[in-house]
């Protein structure tokens, strides 16, 4: 019987070494040129013939400069029909550059709210292009990654092509400014006050007027300082409510008033959505209460829930690309990080990478997403 037990713990501890133990990942980086990104695939699909590897992860967004391909959903394609299984692969399906390749890729997270990619783990960068180069060694300095690059083709630089590619390794040493200038300007809330328009990103409150001539910048603490106790270590996701927001910090659903931006209560997710599935722990990225409805974004996920009394009940969960009307191609099935109600005209605004989409009170995109690249600050009050 001893020996039973001895061989149980030994497994046991075994087990748990490997489940813990570095992986070998491929990152694959994406062209908004279909016969390039084919390229690519054919490098990896190389690759993967030599190399045993636990997951990969295709990196590239819809419609980026103006192409009519989802570059991430092609390459899966290609993928699953080489016979690589389907639990190996992760869509990143947002980026637009290849600087966003690295920001997006890093952030990847499994359905428990783990990363993808770990420190200690092995990324190999594929392309068919030097820019994996300096993906590799950003992954290598910055995230504790054993990162290497995989590169194969007969694309030959120009004169003034750097081996650093738009300066992804050498350019900014602050990591967390190098991120946030990747993505800037892409709020976690917005909100107007008067005619300004307030953009909380991370740490920062980016105010600006409605011509975006003037514009000043605070420190989140200063402008939500009853949320900093739940804030510290934590991404911060937001439900407008209209006069107040649902503010989810991974634990904790805290309801905090908007005009004095105090707390007026914490709560559980399922306090507000019984029946919620536990994966939206770890993949909500933001929502709004519209009407009697509540909408809640996910990376791919849009979930409806139909207000009963002070709860809602889930009525679907499907694509935003299938529910809202006229929703735009190269937003794909939604991965939306903001929602603001306008209290005056009832329309609805999401934001995304960079960008903002109008919605009427009928839910329909009333034109193309607009451009939210505002001015970059590098100093805070």
């Amino acid at each position: 019987m001893k020996k039973l037990i001895v061989i149980c713990l030994f497994l046991a501890g075994w087990h748990s070494l490997l489940a813990g133990s570095p992986r070998n990942i491929m990152l694959i980086l994406g062209s908004a040129d279909p016969a390039v990104l084919q390229d690519r695939m054919d490098v990896a699909l190389r690759l993967y013939t030599k190399q045993h590897f636990d997951k990969i992860i295709v990196s590239g967004g819809c419609a980026a400069h103006g192409s009519s391909i989802c570059e991430a959903s092609f390459m899966k394609e290609v993928l699953l029909k080489s016979g690589v299984s389907s639990s190996m692969i992760y869509k990143e399906e947002n980026s637009k550059t290849t600087v966003q390749n690295y920001v997006f890729s890093r952030r990847l997270k499994e359905a428990d709210g783990t990363l993808v990619m770990k420190p200690g783990d092995t990324v190999y960068v594929v392309s068919n292009h030097w820019h994996a180069i300096s993906v590799a060694a950003r992954l290598r300095k910055y995230d504790n990654l054993e990162a290497k690059f995989y590169i194969e083709g007969s694309i030959d630089p120009k004169p003034t092509d750097k081996l650093d590619y738009v300066s992804i390794f050498n350019g900014e040493p602050d990591n967390d400014k190098f991120v946030l200038k990747g993505t800037w300007l892409t709020p976690q809330a917005a909100w107007q006050e008067g005619d300004s328009t307030h953009y909380l990103t991370g740490s920062l409150v980016y105010v600006t007027d409605p011509q975006n001539m003037r514009f000043s910048v605070y420190e989140r603490r200063k402008v939500f300082s009853g949320l900093e106790p739940y804030a510290a270590g934590r991404d911060l996701r937001f439900i407008d409510a209209g006069s107040s927001w649902y503010v989810w910090n991974g634990e904790k659903l805290l309801h905090v008033e908007k005009q004095e931006r105090k707390v007026r209560s914490i709560l559980s997710l399922t306090d507000l959505i019984p029946g919620l599935s536990p994966a939206w722990k770890y993949s909500l990225k933001a929502g709004a209460i519209y009407g009697d409805r509540l909408l809640l974004f996910s990376d791919s996920t849009l979930l409806v829930g139909k207000r009963k009394g002070k709860i809602f009940e889930i009525e679907q969960e499907t694509a935003a690309s299938a529910y809202f009307r006229n929703w735009p191609y190269s937003w794909g099935r939604g991965n939306v990080s903001a929602a603001r109600i306008d209290p005056q005209t009832r329309k609805l605004y999401l934001y995304r990478n960079q960008e903002c989409l109008e919605l009427n009170a009928g839910l329909k995109s009333v034109q193309a997403p607009q451009s939210l690249r505002l001015k970059w600050i590098d100093k805070s009050k």
